[in-house]
C-alpha cells in the first residue's frame, strides 16, 4: 500500500464508504431477488438462507463503515501531531 500522507487519508476513508454503500445495496438487492411465487419448504429454508446472507452483508457493510470512522479519526491524530513539527520546521527556515 506504500506510505499516506495524512490528507489521503480522507479519500480512503470516501472510498470505505462508498464501499459500505454498496454493500448495502447488494444486501437489499438480494432480498429483493428472491422468488416470491417459489413455495413450500425449500424454497422458505433457501429466503433464509439467502436472508442470513443479506444480514451478513447489512454488518459487513456496518464494520466498513466503522473504519471509515476510524481513518477519518486517525487523519485528525496525525494531522494534529504533524502541526508541530511543521511549525518547528518553519521556524528552522526549512520549509518556505
Amino acid at each position: 500500500m506504500g506510505t499516506f500522507l495524512p490528507g489521503e487519508l480522507s479519500g480512503t476513508a470516501a472510498r470505505l464508504d462508498r464501499c459500505a454503500r454498496r454493500l448495502e445495496t447488494c444486501a437489499a438487492q438480494v432480498r429483493v431477488a428472491t422468488a416470491t411465487s417459489w413455495q413450500g419448504g425449500a424454497a422458505d429454508l433457501h429466503r433464509d438462507r439467502v436472508a442470513g446472507h443479506a444480514d451478513d452483508l447489512i454488518a459487513l457493510a456496518g464494520r466498513v463503515r466503522e473504519s471509515a470512522r476510524l481513518v477519518r479519526e486517525l487523519q485528525v491524530v496525525a494531522e494534529s501531531r504533524l502541526d508541530p513539527v511543521a511549525q518547528v520546521d518553519l521556524t528552522v527556515g526549512l520549509l518556505p
